[in-house]
């Protein structure tokens, strides 16, 4: 998930299992959505699973990271993300083994500190900002610090004997911006600070990093083993935690000279003590972080693994299944219905896939191949082009049928692409997949942006002036006192700097302002008719301006407002919802990048396969292992 910063003013189980539950944040059928209650405060719910206790070993822990950025992104999704998952593993395992990571770590019995998490509610046909605090049971803050410190000190210790690191990641995520740039997730970025007039500011320095979350690892994992799941944008990045980023060629593959790469090649298996699964690629955005989820809308692996996992649905808490019994299956569950923008894959395919690109980019141009390893190569490219690889290794046969099933279920989502995505050749494929690898160059999430330099001229120059002028007169009659008041504090801020864009109706821009000026953020201090007031301005401001400066006496200022907004239009007011979250997107991109890399991937391992590559395939059989390695099972 992408993110937004807040800009501030200057003011086999040996040892038990741990399960790790990063999430800002998936069902092999989509359960029965029931509405979403009104406008609720975030306020910790009762636990709604009621499965029995289980009998947790010593090494057995569950920990729930999410919540992360600022206000202006942590979005209600990951809050009811969170909390599905707070509640289920507090209703199956024992307090001692659960760790709650959200947001500014508001919990039950004590007054929240700060509205953490941001939910749009639609009202009267208005799309309207709100924040409230995240209430969790036994919450902590999800800073760099606190997580660090709680890994290093409480939780790793707990699994370094033997146990199992079941690590789920949802939150927001990111490249870092130093060389080389890698995957890191967003974790809360809110400190105080006892300046400026809120005290408190967003420190960009808030992730935390694949080197940065390997060290850690390293230094604490003793002979435990790790299961993740991340649903975040960029998550792909976290699939090299333990794993190359290349894949070393054997030098037996070589007639003659044997190149310089072959030197990380070893006959023995690399031991595998990390894994699991990621919603997209290292370049890649992701699906399902939302400020207004909707019951029947709101998609992606960011939803459908927690639900499948949990048998729950996150935003009513309500029983859709028994729940299934491994991140694994899990995965499986959520990619057959997940028609978005994600693409969800493992370790084990991200350890194939890097063979592929061995295969693709070195061996495939090698002019001094063995015969055999010459005709794999070109069998590579045949399978990958649509070719039946023919192994029979039935763990490949298995991956085979499953990749078909995701392949149909594309197929299906994506009427028009149906043909292609079932049998076009490689290259019909990347011909229609075009040029781009990720999709994070296409903008991602958010709002419309900034205004026109034309439009910004209209305001400044001709409309901003008057509408002040008649603010300050108090000659508006539709805009009341606290709008005013903010009103007026935007157009001040705009003429001392006249580089920022604060144009009615730029509402991502202006956001930061209505979160703070509104007095959201304090809930002990919150004057909910203000609230509600700069909130709702803020959701109409740019219709109630452009109307008044149509209205105008001014024939300059009418003029300049028909050149904005266009002659005046009858409002049309919709019947008000509970949300406003709009279809998914149609991935069609991401569809076809999908299915080439299920080609890819098979055609790797029938390489390997064909070439008896023993290495490769004792690790690839250990990650598949690890992969599926099942939650604990409740006690009889």
């Amino acid at each position: 998930m992408i993110y937004r910063r807040l800009a501030l003013p200057r003011f086999a189980r040996p040892g038990g299992l741990l399960v790790v539950v990063l999430a800002t944040l998936v069902a092999c059928s989509a359960p029965t959505r029931l509405p979403d209650p009104a406008a609720a405060p975030l306020a910790a719910r009762p636990p709604r699973v009621t499965a029995p206790a289980v009998a947790a070993t010593p090494g057995d822990a569950f920990v729930i990271i999410s919540g992360g950025g600022t206000p202006l992104s942590n979005n209600y999704s990951q809050f009811l993300q969170a909390r599905g998952l707070n509640d289920a593993l507090r209703a199956r395992y024992p307090t001692e083994a659960v760790w709650t990571f959200f947001g500014a770590g508001n919990h039950t019995g004590t007054p929240p500190a700060f509205a953490d998490a941001r939910r749009q509610l639609k009202q009267d046909g208005l799309i309207v900002e709100s924040w409230l605090p995240g209430v969790l049971a036994h919450n902590r803050p999800a800073t760099r610090a606190e997580i660090l410190g709680a890994l290093k000190a409480e939780i790793l210790p707990r699994v370094a004997a033997g146990g199992t690191l079941y690590l789920f990641v949802g939150d927001h995520g990111e490249l870092t911006r130093a060389e080389p740039r890698e995957s890191a997730i967003t974790l809360w970025q809110m400190e105080k600070n006892g300046e400026g007039a809120n005290g408190w500011r967003s420190n960009p320095a808030g992730v935390l990093s694949v080197s940065e979350l390997r060290t850690a690892f390293e230094s604490g994992l003793g002979a435990g083993r790790v299961v993740f799941c991340f649903t975040c944008c960029h998550a792909g990045g976290f699939q090299y935690l333990d794993q190359p980023r290349v894949a070393a060629p054997n030098p037996a593959w070589f007639a003659g000279t044997v190149p310089v790469e072959c030197a990380a090649w070893s006959p023995r298996a690399a031991p595998v003590r990390i894994a699991g699964f990621t919603a997209t690629t290292e370049d890649s955005l992701a699906a399902g972080c939302a400020p207004d989820p909707d019951p029947e809308k709101w998609a992606g692996y960011e939803r459908f693994i927690p639900e499948a996992l949990l048998g729950i649905d996150l935003m009513t808490g309500a029983r859709t299944g028994p729940g299934l019994p491994s991140f694994a299956e899990a995965h499986i569950a959520a990619t057959l219905v997940d028609r978005t923008i994600d693409k969800p894959h493992s370790t084990a395919e991200a350890f194939l896939e890097r063979y592929a690109t061995l295969i693709e980019t070195m061996l495939a141009k090698h002019q001094a191949l063995t015969p055999a390893v010459r005709a794999q190569v070109e069998h590579y490219a045949r399978v990958v082009g649509g070719e039946n690889p023919g192994a029979t290794d039935a763990a490949f046969v298995a991956q085979q049928k499953l990749y078909a099933r995701f392949t149909a279920a594309l197929a299906e989502q994506n009427p028009t692409s149906s043909k292609l995505l079932l049998a076009g050749t490689r290259a019909e494929l990347e011909t229609a997949i075009g040029p781009v690898a990720g999709n994070a160059g296409r903008g991602g999430r958010g709002g419309r942006g900034g205004a026109s330099a034309e439009t910004r001229k209209l305001w400044t120059d001709t409309i901003r002036p008057a509408w002040k002028s008649a603010l300050t007169a108090n000659q508006v009659a539709a805009v009341s006192a606290p709008a005013r008041e903010f009103e007026l504090y935007l157009i001040e801020l705009e003429e001392k700097n006249p580089r920022r864009d604060l144009i009615p109706g730029n509402r991502d821009a202006v956001r930061n302002e209505v979160f703070w000026r509104s007095g959201s953020a304090i809930p002990a201090l919150v004057d909910p008719a203000k609230v509600a007031a700069v909130t709702r301005w803020d959701a109409d401001r740019r219709r109630v301006v452009l109307d008044w400066a149509r209205a105008s006496t001014d024939a300059a200022v009418r003029a300049a407002a028909e050149k904005w907004g266009g002659p005046a239009r009858p409002a049309v007011r919709p019947a008000a919802a509970n949300a406003v979250s709009g279809p998914p997107r149609a991935a069609r991109k991401e569809a076809l990048q999908r299915a080439l890399f299920y080609r890819r991937v098979l055609g790797a391992w029938d390489f390997l396969l064909a070439l008896d590559e023993r290495p490769a395939l004792a690790q690839l059989s250990a990650l598949l292992e690890l992969e599926r390695t099942p939650l604990p099972l409740a006690r009889m």
